[in-house]
């Protein structure tokens, strides 16, 4: 049997028609020639071979079988619009779901700095998640959760087709309180594992950390293997032992900048030892993403930059 195929168009006159019993009326409605209008209905009448409308001299009224057919007409056009409305929503529209994730002291960093400074964010819900690295993604890349949008990382993704642009680079080091240091002088990385350092799981190697440092006065870099007794899977919280004075920290120097000003932390060494890492955003390729999600894309990256962005200093 040869497959009936009714166009969008005729479907939208039988509906206008069925409502406004008149050609004329409808012809008005529709922005379409009366002539036009009656052609249209002709073709669908003969194409479906079924009559819908019962013609008279004053108005135009459904046959049996068009009274059963207008529910599926209608909503077929209903369907239409919410696929249309969906199509422009997800093209343009400031609507739907936006999902950011970011290891811990940038997502408190996006929340106390950057989300407050987008403006009309309209309809769109802002989700900020936790993604904290795991330990072989520094050698194999970041995996990308299957319902992010943007990923905050120092590390490239792990799959290729998507995109890393490039945010800034920012320092780590070595911080303690100063009530440790008081107790515990230390002058470089080499005396590092004769202290007490606070440990990330993420980098965690055996019972040990690999912490890099590019040498104060040169380009050379090199890797310092420490131990300690605390572990954490995040950098908030190693601040936090690190502010009670339990050994050293290594973060970023952004994060410490507030503990540094009031005396709480303070940097190990005197000399600029650092390891400069690359801030990355990670995404998906423009066209394979909604334009609510290019819209905070670029007001985070604009952000961020301003506020992050700092020349090395060797």
């Amino acid at each position: 049997m040869k497959k009936l195929q009714i166009k969008p168009q005729e479907l939208k006159i039988i509906s206008v028609v069925a409502a406004s019993e008149n050609i004329s009326h409808a012809a008005t409605v529709l922005g379409m020639a009366q002539a036009n209008v009656s052609r249209y209905l002709s073709d669908v009448e003969s194409k479906i071979g079924l009559k819908i409308f019962e013609r008279s001299s004053r108005k135009l009224t459904p046959t049996r079988f068009g009274e059963s057919l207008l529910p599926y007409v209608n909503d077929l056009l209903e369907k239409e619009n919410q696929l249309n409305n969906f199509v422009a929503d997800y093209k343009h529209e400031k609507n739907g779901r936006v999902t950011i994730y970011s290891p811990t002291m940038i997502n408190a960093y996006l929340a106390r700095n950057v989300v407050n400074t987008i403006k009309d964010i309209g309809n769109i819900s802002l989700y900020l998640k936790t993604f904290n690295l795991e330990r072989k993604s520094f050698y194999e890349g970041s995996e990308f959760p299957d319902d992010c949008d943007i990923l905050i990382s120092c590390v490239q993704p792990k799959n290729e087709s998507l995109v890393a642009s490039f945010i800034a680079k920012y320092a780590v080091s070595a911080y303690a309180s100063t009530q440790y240091l008081a107790e515990h002088p230390i002058s470089s990385p080499d005396d590092l594992d004769k202290h007490s350092c606070i440990l990330m799981d993420s980098m965690l190697i055996n019972d040990a950390n690999i912490w890099r440092f590019s040498l104060a006065g040169s380009q050379e870099v090199r890797d310092f293997r420490v131990t300690g007794n605390y572990i954490c899977d995040n950098t908030q919280a190693a601040l936090e032992l690190a502010r009670n004075g339990l050994g050293i920290v290594f973060a970023p120097k952004s994060s410490v900048q507030a503990d540094i000003q009031s005396g709480v932390l303070a940097p190990c060494f005197a000399e600029q030892y650092e390891w400069w890492l690359d801030l990355v955003a990670i995404y998906r390729k423009r066209e394979y993403q909604p334009w609510r999600v290019q819209f905070i894309l670029d007001e985070v990256l604009e952000e961020i930059r301003r506020q992050v962005a700092q020349p090395r200093q060797a």
